[in-house]
């Protein structure tokens, strides 16, 4: 059970800002139907959801390829590669400065 801490911790709050996103997008826009097709064209709402489902893959790769998170250190380290919560907002940022 240990090893699925440092993916919950790291994405609790990411999986939390991506519903609130889309609880957002539904008072805004009405329908479901709408509600989804404004999600899949923002651009910040789809960062959010890539790294929800690549942090995933890459800890389970990285099992395949030996590595075990056995020492606090190697917890730690796994912890710091999947908290990629910062790549929502950098995102959003290049998305406004481009226009």
């Amino acid at each position: 059970m240990r090893e699925s801490i440092p993916y919950f911790y790291a994405l609790s709050d990411q999986i939390g800002a991506n519903i609130s996103g889309i609880l957002f997008l539904k008072k805004k826009e009405g329908p479901w139907v709408a509600t989804l097709d404004r999600y899949i064209h923002h651009p910040v709402m789809l960062a959010s959801l890539a790294v929800i489902l690549i942090v995933p893959i890459g800890l389970l790769s990285a099992r395949f390829l030996g590595f075990s998170p056995n020492t606090q250190t190697f917890t730690a380290l796994e912890t710091i590669a999947a908290n990629l919560c910062w790549i929502p907002p950098l995102v959003g940022w290049y998305v406004e400065r481009r226009k």
